[in-house]
């Protein structure tokens, strides 16, 4: 890893914890702002961290941010 580059693991890994610990206390749909709240992450570094993908445990249906659905669990997976 380059001098400038950043190390996203440790803020998946944040951000992971935030959203098992929403799960199990039965949250189906979670904002991003909830997330940014427990973390004090950045919203842009939240969102960057979603959109390059992590663990979203099976009891969360979708994640929003600003009104809009920035994940939602597939058909599939229902």
């Amino acid at each position: 890893m380059g001098k400038y580059e950043m190390d996203f693991e440790k803020y998946k890994k944040a951000v992971e914890k935030v959203i098992q610990r929403f799960a199990d206390r039965g949250w189906e749909e979670i904002r991003v702002e909830e997330i940014w709240f427990e973390t004090s992450l950045p919203i842009d570094l939240i969102l960057e961290v979603i959109n390059q993908g992590i663990l979203i445990p099976s009891e969360v249906n979708s994640i929003t941010h600003g009104g809009k659905v920035i994940w939602k669990k597939n058909k599939q997976e229902i």
